[in-house]
């Protein structure tokens, strides 16, 4: 029985990858999979909702668990039960602004950094508005010198994309890769690994939140592409290369920014207190 299940895995890993899910959704889909069917649940609508109840007891948040629900409908659909797969509802997260950093913030953070590697990391992903698993699956090749480009694989849905990078942080990128003394392909390697392995998720996760701490700033690396957006859009981009820049398939992915950017608005018009001020003269 236990081979069957790990059978299923597999086969559902490369299901997944046809479909065209980035390497780190099939991760966590195959992951949380694997947990429900080892803890004797059966692909039903009725199991799945006894498994999420019991992944919330242990204090997982909703969104977590819409990443369950996510990965058990992807896993039902792949053996054939649709109907399972839609009596399975999404439960409703709490909608968000996402939180920027200031550019201040971004200086203070960036003037903290000494390590070569990690300083570019952040620069990529504040200045090119890249997630986190696009950041670690750069290799050198995909940085193009001559045009200005940087070549994003496998973002999310499998799509390629295309970002314009500035002079100065392609500057930055050419120096770090010829003080590099490996041969790894990969534009971000660990430290403490074999020098040809590419950078983990886990490993940035850490780098990020411990200069955000030494910088004074509460910081997750989405954080950084949060600002990329927000700052983009501050200054004038329109909002549809924006979309083209992140990689959203959907405009109204994008478009929570421009939430942030009037909240933004809101709060100087407010702070400069024109009309109130009128009653002083």
């Amino acid at each position: 029985m236990r081979e069957r299940k790990l059978s299923d895995i597999e086969e559902f890993a490369t299901y997944l990858e046809l479909e065209g899910k980035s390497l780190n959704t099939i991760r966590m889909y195959t992951y949380f999979v694997s947990k429900f069917l080892e803890e004797g649940y059966s692909p039903t609508a009725r199991d799945a909702l006894k498994f999420l109840a019991k992944l919330r007891r242990k204090g997982y948040s909703m969104r977590s668990l819409n990443l369950v629900v996510q990965a058990l409908k992807a896993y039902f659909r792949f053996e054939g039960l649709n109907y399972e797969a839609e009596r399975l509802k999404n439960p409703k997260i709490p909608k968000t602004l996402p939180k920027s950093l200031t550019r201040e913030e971004v200086r203070k953070l960036i003037s903290v950094i000494e390590s070569p590697r990690d300083r570019l990391m952040i620069l990529l992903m504040y200045g090119a508005g890249l997630r986190i698993s696009e950041l670690c699956n750069l290799r050198k090749e995909d940085v193009d010198f001559e045009n200005g480009l940087l070549r994003v694989r496998g973002g999310k849905g499998g799509k390629d994309r295309v970002i314009p990078l500035p002079k100065d942080l392609l500057e930055e990128i050419r120096r770090y890769i010829n003080a590099r003394k490996d041969d790894s392909p990969y534009l971000f390697v660990e430290k403490r690994r074999k020098k040809k392995d590419r950078l983990s998720p886990k490993t940035v996760w850490r780098i990020v939140k411990m200069y955000g701490e030494k910088a004074g700033i509460k910081l997750t690396p989405h954080q950084l592409r949060h600002s990329f957006a927000t700052h983009m859009l501050e200054s004038g981009v329109d909002i549809r290369i924006i979309q083209e820049l992140l990689g959203h398939a959907n405009l109204s992915t994008t478009q929570i920014y421009t939430k942030v950017t009037a909240k933004h608005l809101r709060e100087a018009v407010e702070r400069a207190k024109l009309i109130e001020n009128l009653r002083e003269v």
